[in-house]
């Protein structure tokens, strides 16, 4: 049955023309029936203070009628006695709506009217007999749909299950009513409708399922687009539960919230992004030339990495010159524009200095980097009047004026814009820019999370690091798409605490672009729990959003959605030594010389969202493997098996010949090498390291040789830590212990072989 969205179109606009916000019941029963639902209760609605009468019930059948009570401020109204089955008889339904009535007000709770519903003889509510569907036009996403098990039991399973197995959830922008069927299929809210389960049986047709998904779609996009500027729009729909009479899904309880479209902010202008990762001049305001503040730390950190000091000024009054840059006395006093403005005073000055900026027309870009800017009750001001200058700024200039990076952020890291904004003084943290950049972005609304990703991952050397912080401006999805239109990116690292509004949904479309392009996206969204979303709310993020959601969205765009600090960094290590390589399957080749290592390994094959294998080797192989353990006197000792234990006994050459014999076997797709260093007959020390027969050299030359994933695991303390430097040096992953080194590759094997 097609969607009556005209019908719709008149229960919408009729309550908002009466003043409402929300739908009654009854209207939502009205809605769902216009919305393809080919039963639904039959319902009378009665304002407060009006009695029913004797037509009202004449229009219902049965003996019995459900009273249930109408209140913005009660969503669960069984809890308060809300919902009473009673006889259709006037003076009994009038009794109890009364009681109803006193009910509300002893709760403090509004009271709009009572509804009198059809009785539908369906038996006792248990688990597995009631649907949950909903949609819901979320701040960050735009409009989304979830399903899941009806009744008292949908918060319940969701509270105590993995969110994905309760309830499906997805942007509807990225689905259709068979995708999110196939979605709902993979919770155990469908093992349990579908009769799946032990001893459960079938309630409901798969059929039935996607035209309920398809049409709630179709109803999402119609009514929850914020394109709908003058007219309402659905805030929620949720029908909860379905239950099922005669083989047809029944609302039995609903509700609708409405609200008013937002307003768009003005389009920022990206191309200048280029003006801020690669300037051809800066300046920088907040330099003291008493000590080494913030703002003397930039000025070093830019001129150590290379940046041209003719190219450079310092906005400081009554100074010729700091560190060799020369001085000027104001913004408007630079002889040219330049490309960029590095901002790094106090944050209640930061809107009179972005005013400067824009009047003079100075600067192309600016990074803001004071902290407290929208985070305390102080900074919220200074930043409101920074949004409506730069608003203003947007739509009376045709080229929109300057783009602004922050606040509370510490800048730009740009390998090609050979330049460095962090205020870390070199000796806290390597730089390395006398190594070769990768292709790789990290972008992180955290300075600090993104400082010791950096430090963590040493030879990661990204081209591109950047701390977005408040996003007043420029957007995580603003950064995304840039770096994958105009730059030769191919890995992002992406860790974000909040988005701007409707930005969760830019930046989902910006990702799946980078992966159709692709590129790897890691993603990492902090504020996933109450307690999470509470932190992050006095930090960079007071606009962190629902994580499920989210993770849906970003999953579906077809990132790598990490699910915690360690596993993040473990993947974008993997994607940023391992992008462009041969990812033809998930069989694995595991070589280690500690037997806990090899039963680790087995174990570790199966994990959340993976599933590799260790393949027995084909005959061939095992006569050459055979032939390497006598030439080292290893065959007595050795079993030959995939994954190979070649004992504290075997020599660096063991290894080296063992692992180049797994690369090339065409059962293995990737081989994870791992040993324990500590064996007496391997050169892993920091002084036998040297030796160019030791690991520490041979693993970056096999790696250099093959298309194959490699990654290396060494399971030791602090003493490795130069033998781990030395190959991940080489460019090879380096893991510290052999089970993530599986879970991991494993993660990554199959998302490259998924999107292949």
């Amino acid at each position: 049955m097609p969607v009556d969205f005209e019908t719709i179109e008149s229960i919408l606009c009729q309550a908002w023309e009466q003043g409402r916000n929300m739908l009654h019941e009854h209207e939502v029963y009205e809605l769902i029936h216009a919305s393809g639902a080919v039963r639904v209760p039959r319902a009378v609605f009665r304002p407060a203070g009006r009695p029913f009468t004797d037509d009202d019930l004449d229009a219902l059948p049965g003996d019995r009628v459900v009273l249930k009570i109408v209140s913005p401020e009660l969503p669960h109204k069984s809890d308060i006695g809300g919902v009473r089955f009673v006889p259709r008889e006037l003076g009994e339904v009038n009794r109890v709506r009364e009681e109803m009535a006193g009910a509300a007000r002893r709760q403090r709770a509004s009271l709009t009217g009572v509804v009198a519903c059809e009785y539908l003889e369906l038996g006792e509510a248990s688990l597995g007999k009631e649907l949950f569907v909903g949609i819901r036009a979320s701040r960050e996403f735009g409009p989304i749909i979830a399903a899941g098990l009806g009744g008292v039991h949908t918060e319940y399973m969701a509270s105590v299950m993995r969110k994905d197995k309760a309830i499906a959830t997805a942007l509807t922008e990225q689905t259709s009513g068979e995708h999110m069927f196939a979605l709902f299929q993979k919770t155990m809210a469908y093992d349990i409708l579908s009769g799946r389960a032990r001893g459960y049986r079938r309630i409901v047709a798969d059929d039935s399922l996607v035209e309920c998904f398809d049409a709630f779609i179709a109803v999402a996009h119609r009514f929850c687009d914020n394109e709908r500027k003058d007219k309402p729009l659905i805030a929620d729909l949720e029908v909860n539960p379905f239950a099922l009479l005669d083989g047809f899904m029944v609302p039995l309880d609903g509700l609708c919230h409405l609200k008013t479209a937002k307003e768009e902010e003005p389009p920022r202008p990206i191309s200048k992004i280029d003006r801020l990762l690669c300037p051809g001049s800066a300046a920088v305001v907040g330099v003291s030339t008493r000590g080494m503040n913030m703002g003397r730390v930039i000025l070093g950190n830019m001129i150590g990495c290379g940046f041209d000091k003719s190219r450079l000024h310092v906005i400081k009054p009554g100074v010729d010159e700091v560190d060799g840059v020369r001085c000027v006395e104001s913004i408007g006093a630079l002889p040219a524009k330049v490309d960029l403005l590095v901002v790094a005073v106090a944050a209640g000055q930061v809107p009179d200095i972005a005013n400067q900026v824009i009047e003079s027309d100075k600067a192309d870009a600016v990074i803001v980097i004071p902290g407290g800017m929208g985070e305390t009750a102080e900074g919220k001001e200074p930043e409101e009047r920074l949004r409506r200058r730069i608003a203003e700024i947007r739509r009376s200039r045709p080229d929109g004026g300057p783009i602004f990076l922050g606040g509370n952020c510490l800048g730009v890291q740009s390998r090609p814009g050979r330049y460095d904004t962090m205020f870390i003084p070199p000796g806290k943290l390597a730089k390395r820019w006398d190594a070769p950049g990768r292709p790789v972005a990290v972008v992180s609304q955290s300075g600090a999370y993104l400082i010791t990703r950096i430090s963590n991952l040493e030879t990661l050397d990204p081209d591109y690091a950047i701390s977005i912080g408040n996003q007043i401006d420029l957007t995580v999805s603003d950064i995304v798409r840039y770096l994958t239109e105009y730059t030769d990116t191919a890995v992002f690292g992406i860790y974000v605490e909040g988005f701007r509004d409707l930005d969760g949904l830019e930046l989902s479309r910006a990702v799946a672009k980078a992966v159709a392009a692709g590129k790897d996206v890691i993603f990492y969204k902090a504020g996933r729990t109450e307690a999470g979303r509470a932190a992050a709310a006095s930090h960079t993020a007071s606009i962190a959003g629902d994580y499920n959601v989210c993770e849906a969205a970003l999953t579906a765009s077809g990132a790598l959605v990490a699910g915690t600090f360690k596993q993040f960094e473990h993947l974008v290590q993997l994607a940023g030594l391992l992008h462009g390589r041969e990812f033809s399957g998930r069989r694995l080749g595991g070589i280690s010389n500690a037997g806990y290592e090899v039963v680790g390994m087995a174990d570790a094959t199966v994990g959340h969202a993976y599933r590799v294998e260790f393949p027995p080797l084909p005959d061939a192989d095992v006569r050459n493997l055979r032939a390497i353990l006598v030439r080292y006197k290893l065959d007595a000792l050795v079993n030959l098996q995939n994954p190979l234990d070649l004992t504290p006994m075997a020599p660096d050459d063991a290894h080296d010949e063992t692992a180049r014999l797994m690369l090339d076997c065409p059962t293995i797709d990737a081989v994870i090498a791992s040993f324990v260093p500590l064996a007496p007959t391997m050169k892993t020390t920091p002084e036998e390291i040297s030796d160019r027969s030791s690991l520490a050299h041979r693993l970056p030359r096999i790696f250099a040789e093959t298309t194959k994933p490699l990654v290396v695991a060494i399971d030791s303390g602090p003493l490795y830590d130069p033998l781990a430097h030395a190959i991940r040096e080489g460019g090879v992953p380096v893991f510290r212990s052999a089970d993530s080194a599986v879970a991991a590759l494993g993660r990554y094997i199959c998302h490259k072989t998924r999107h292949a």
